[in-house]
């Protein structure tokens, strides 16, 4: 069942990779005819939301290969970087945007306005599609769920460069142009920029956004026959694989004892979305390991 829906949402995923990068070219050829800056600038936003697409196909295909003795964590680190990038690409692109919008302020260009409403409309139709085609599934997949959002904000671009294009039409002024560019920049600037510090904040191992380190301090604490816990870290892996290490002082006891204690532990990171943990277990007031317990019992 499992593989079944890993090969659904890699489909799905699949679909709206080309669909999106079909809009990307479509808008840039049509932005270069056109002479609209708009558009060039909605299909900088496509173009990002394309790589979060790829990004978000390849993590369901990274996922599946198993790790190695050089890997021991796969390659999920693969799609952070290539987040990190993206990100700075997209901000010089979006600054790029910004200074021509600029210059296009103080000298409004001509603008082929037809070839520019009708490359936009044929991008908001197939941004539609897609987006009621991964409608059905977004509530049952992440990964299904993070495209759609990315393909509702590429129809938002589109709706804009058609506002755009009607406000030239209705006024006859081209500066309608340079403001809905400048618009759509921000928005991807805002979106890179949100990328940079996410990817930077998992590299530099950041504690996860969700996770309130003291709070969960205090259920482990709250687990009975656990006295304290300390030296308690908690990572980011990549997106979706969250790690923590901690030491957990107990009191001297049997070590099938400790195996439930353990157990309930493990639990209790799995509430906070914890799916790899390493745990070092101590007598309450002196550290001693697992071995140690046996030992002493067996004395």
């Amino acid at each position: 069942m499992k593989e079944h829906d890993e090969e659904l949402s890699a489909r799905e995923l699949r679909f709206a990779l080309v669909f999106t990068m079909a809009i990307f070219v479509a808008e840039v050829i049509g932005g270069i005819v056109s002479n609209s800056l708009a558009l060039l600038s909605d299909a900088s936003h496509v173009f990002s939301d394309a790589f979060a697409l790829l990004l978000s196909f390849l993590a369901i295909k990274i996922a599946a290969r198993p790790p190695s003795l050089s890997r021991t964590f796969g390659y999920h680190r693969a799609e952070v970087l290539a987040a990190l990038a993206n990100g700075v690409l997209l901000l010089v692109i979006a600054l790029a945007i910004f200074h021509e919008a600029y210059q296009r302020f103080l000298s409004p260009p001509e603008i082929k306005l037809k070839e520019m409403m009708g490359v936009a409309i044929l991008g908001l139709a197939a941004n539609l599609f897609v987006m009621f085609r991964l409608r059905e599934h977004a509530h049952e997949d992440i990964n299904i769920r993070g495209a759609f959002l990315h393909v509702v904000g590429d129809t938002l671009g589109s709706v804009g460069v058609i506002v755009g294009g009607a406000a030239i039409y209705f006024t006859g002024n081209t500066i309608a142009d340079p403001i809905v560019s400048a618009f759509i920049a921000a928005i991807v600037a805002v979106g890179a920029i949100r990328l940079i510090a996410e990817s930077s904040h998992i590299l530099l191992e950041g504690t996860p956004k969700h996770v309130d380190v003291l709070s969960l301090k205090r259920s482990l604490e709250g687990i009975a026959g656990v006295k304290d816990v300390h030296d308690l870290h908690v990572w980011a892996i990549c997106s979706h694989i969250n790690a923590a290490s901690a030491h957990i002082a107990v009191e001297d006891q049997m070590i099938s004892q400790l195996e439930e204690i353990q157990r309930e532990v493990n639990e209790k990171f799995k509430e906070y979305k914890i799916n790899h943990t390493t745990l070092q277990f101590e007598c309450h007031g002196r550290e001693c390991s697992t071995i140690d317990v046996l030992k002493e019992r067996m004395e």
